[in-house]
């Protein structure tokens, strides 16, 4: 994430689920030794006014929620929800 970035944290097991105020998904390892980046993807378009932030343009800020394998994202103007299984 880069300087002034928000984001929410959920853990899974050894991973972490990270959604950054950019619309994106990222999975991550952390650790005492660091930051290990396993994916990142664009989940949503940010549409929200991101105040006294102008650098960052339009922003993210809700809470994503989880369940049965699932993301369900939501912003300004629409609501996804995605699956989280790996491909068969």
């Amino acid at each position: 994430m880069t300087l002034g970035a928000s984001g929410f944290i959920v853990r899974n097991g050894d991973r972490y689920f990270i959604n950054n105020d950019r619309g994106e998904l990222i999975i991550a390892k952390l650790s005492p030794g660091g930051y290990q980046e396993i994916s990142r993807t664009s989940l949503i378009k940010p549409t929200s006014n991101s105040g006294n932030r102008r650098e960052l343009g339009a922003a993210n800020w809700s809470h994503p929620a989880y369940a049965n394998r699932n993301i369900v994202a939501r912003n300004d103007e629409e609501i996804i929800s995605l699956s989280l299984e790996k491909p068969r």
